[in-house]
């Protein structure tokens, strides 16, 4: 894999905490790696942020419907840490599937995998009981919850900040 992102991520950028990439109702014609860092993906509902999907070292992301189907992002996308991302544009990226069946191969699975991914995160949400929900999410991501604020966390999972909170404590009373 690692031969595989250094050949085609060409591009590479550092950028700072809180920098969007990616604008709701815009186009991008990017497909990025984070080498280093993390992102979050969400959106508006009122004055509130609503966060959909979160992304952290060595993962792939893009605005799906904008970046394969020329349609406006629904989301935002934006580092909550000081990041270092590679890139390749939509061009480049065809270009290079046309030339390696293999890669094609390889992206199709990184893309069904996000997609499953997020589909159980939403079925999380509707399933399970908030405590449940933070249980299953620190089992696949155990550093998250020094890397990211608890406000986006808890966001993510669907719960109050103070509802977090608690939870947390008595995760903590019992360990």
């Amino acid at each position: 894999m690692k031969e595989l992102i250094d050949t085609l991520f060409t591009n590479e950028i550092s950028v700072p905490a809180k920098t969007v990439l990616i604008k709701d109702n815009t186009h991008t014609d990017k497909l990025y790696f984070i080498k280093k860092g993390s992102v979050r993906v969400f959106y508006k509902k009122g004055n509130k942020e609503v966060t959909a999907e979160l992304f952290l070292d060595n993962k792939i992301f893009t605005s799906a419907e904008s970046f394969l189907f020329n349609e406006s992002s629904i989301y935002i996308f934006e580092t909550m840490e000081d990041s270092i991302l590679k890139y390749v544009t939509k061009e480049s990226f065809d270009a290079f599937l046309k030339k390696s069946e293999n890669s094609k191969d390889f992206f199709y699975q990184t893309l069904l995998k996000q997609s499953i991914g997020h589909i159980r995160s939403t079925v999380d949400l509707l399933k399970y009981k908030p405590e449940e929900r933070y249980r299953r999410f620190i089992l696949q991501e155990p550093n998250i919850i020094n890397r990211i604020p608890l406000n986006i966390i808890a966001s993510y999972l669907g719960i109050t900040n103070v509802s977090l909170s608690r939870i947390k404590n008595r995760k903590q009373k019992v360990s």
